[in-house]
């Protein structure tokens, strides 16, 4: 090699060339890569709804008794429920305010929080991905795209898995099989041995011994445009009344909160006034076998000659249901069901039909089977629903507004 110098310089000369080439090509590629398919950690906040919740945070393996809001919890989190409930608010990094995804959790549930990414740059391709484990129990699970990407959640039980997209969902787990209903939206359900059903809006399956049951009939509900995700005057009609003329009226809108529309009832003044929104259902009723109702429900604030509950005969709650309907006998009755917060005064009435709820964050309510609990008077014909707000000063919400049918 020393007697041919030439032989050498070529050498040389042609590993930088190639070496040059190369770095030419893979520094772009590797940047381009890395702006395509780098993610960074979702922010997901835990609501307490009924406290305490069990919370084992990623990397800690005791649970630790949680009764508060809590920020920043992270991939590999276990929640546990009891007689409790609480709500996983997800978020896209670096964007205020913008929720891709809310899990409600019901008593007795147990999930993991697998992975919560979005893509790191706006060029990425990828959609926002949650990832959860839901071990047993019950959860409500609303999947949002944000302004230019598409949200996926992928959810895994004991017998199988599901991938969801935008739209709001049910997963039930206990020790024999899970169910997955779609109130709307589009859900592809695997059980373990690769079989894959695709569920469409109001629609479940089964998975039970690696067996796929559906798409089956879910539950219906009654009322439409219960999301107010359409303007108010498409299936709602609205009223807005008070005693004293001289004090402001209180306003109805549709408004976006965590994500999703709801209804909200404010009014800043004293004495009483009442609003609320009603829709004629007129339906029959006497062949189902269940029907019930479900909202979710948020007192921000409410104050009747500075306290909270119902006022003194109980009728002024910050969110009051009405069910109105024609028993078999043909005889009108109503069913009624109240939200307040804070104590009332020592002398007021409380109705054995309003319940006590924390103010400030979103409460889920569930009625029992109505069919059941008005077995005196069965239903026969479900007339109207109303919601609507009473007393002084008051500031509600309401959304998810479902009256569920089943035959």
């Amino acid at each position: 090699m020393r007697e041919n110098p030439e032989r050498m310089a070529w050498v040389i000369l042609l590993t930088s060339f190639f070496i040059c080439v190369g770095l030419t090509i893979a520094v772009p590629l590797s940047i381009r890569h890395h702006a395509l398919y780098a993610q960074v950690p979702q922010r997901a906040t835990l609501e307490v709804q009924q406290a305490p919740l069990r919370v084992t945070l990623a990397g800690r393996g005791v649970p630790v008794a949680m009764d508060s809001e809590e920020d920043e919890i992270p991939e590999g989190t276990i929640l546990a429920t009891d007689a409790t409930a609480g709500r996983l608010i997800v978020r896209v990094p670096h964007v205020e305010n913008t929720v891709i995804a809310t899990v409600q959790l019901y008593d007795h549930t147990n999930i993991t929080l697998l992975s919560l990414r979005s893509p790191r740059f706006a060029p990425s391709p990828l959609p926002h991905r949650v990832n959860l484990k839901v071990e047993a129990g019950r959860v409500r699970i609303n999947a949002f795209n944000s302004e230019n990407r598409f949200t996926v959640i992928e959810v895994q039980t004991p017998h199988g898995s599901a991938t969801l997209t935008e739209g709001s969902y049910e997963v039930k787990v206990n020790d024999t099989d899970t169910q997955i209903t779609v109130r709307n939206g589009q859900a592809n359900v695997h059980n373990r041995g690769g079989d894959v059903v695709s569920l469409g809006p109001n629609k479940r399956v089964t998975i039970q011994d690696d067996q796929l049951s559906g798409p089956l009939d879910a539950a219906r509900s009654l009322v439409i445009n219960g999301d107010f995700e359409a303007p108010l005057d498409r299936g709602w009609t609205t009223y807005n009344r008070q005693t004293d003329p001289q004090q402001p009226p209180g306003n109805i809108s549709i408004i976006t909160d965590a994500g999703r529309e709801a209804i909200d009832f404010y009014r800043a003044g004293s004495n009483h006034a009442e609003m609320g929104i009603r829709q004629e259902i007129n339906q029959d009723v006497r062949d189902f076998a269940s029907l019930q109702l479900h909202m979710d429900v948020r007192i921000v604030s409410q104050d009747i000659s500075g306290f909270g509950g119902c006022g003194y005969l109980g009728t002024e709650c910050p969110i009051i249901v009405r069910l109105a309907y024609k028993d078999i006998y043909g005889t009108d009755r109503e069913w009624l069901h109240g939200f307040y917060s804070g104590e009332p005064a020592s002398d007021w009435q409380i109705n054995w039909w309003a319940e006590q709820i924390p103010p400030g964050n979103w409460q889920t309510y569930d009625s029992a089977n109505l069919m059941t609990e008005l077995a005196d008077f069965p239903p026969a014909l479900v007339k109207s629903l109303s919601i609507y707000a009473s007393g002084h000063n008051f500031h509600a919400m309401v959304t998810e507004i479902e009256l569920l049918a089943q035959e």
